[in-house]
């Protein structure tokens, strides 16, 4: 009988690392917070609009009014820019949610909470590096 010369053997396959999204490279995913917070936003920004125009109608609480209509206007432009997949903003905006919290003195609680929450949710490890994972813009 004839011997065959051996073939050496593949070596082992080694199992995928998975590698973490550094910065300009999209992630996979994006967290349900982002998107919850974008709809938010966008109900938060036509409820200032719809209380910034019904407040424009008492003259004692006109600057109050102008505010919520300016700060209702910005909310509705972050939010259409944070719900599309993948998102247009390469970093959370802490400062609007800021005065989100502000339009209380319009009697918005509502924008109150949202601007809780958002600042809640930007802390939050996941969206910390969903948006670290966007490209600049």
């Amino acid at each position: 009988m004839e011997e065959k010369p051996q073939q050496p053997a593949a070596p082992a396959p080694q199992p995928a690392v998975p590698v973490a999204p550094g910065p300009g490279v999209p992630c996979s995913a994006k967290p349900s917070q982002v998107q919850t917070l974008g709809i938010l936003t966008l109900i938060s920004g036509i409820l200032n609009c719809m209380i910034g125009v019904g407040l424009m109608f008492t003259v004692i609480w006109i600057l109050p009014a102008v505010y919520g209509i300016v700060v209702g206007i910005l909310e509705i432009i972050y939010a259409t820019k944070l719900m599309p997949d993948p998102i247009k903003v390469c970093r959370p905006n802490k400062t609007l949610a800021i005065l989100e919290i502000i339009t209380i003195i319009n009697g918005s609680i509502f924008g109150l909470v949202v601007g809780i929450l958002a600042l809640v949710w930007y802390n939050d490890l996941k969206v910390k590096e969903y948006f670290d994972s966007q490209p600049a813009v």
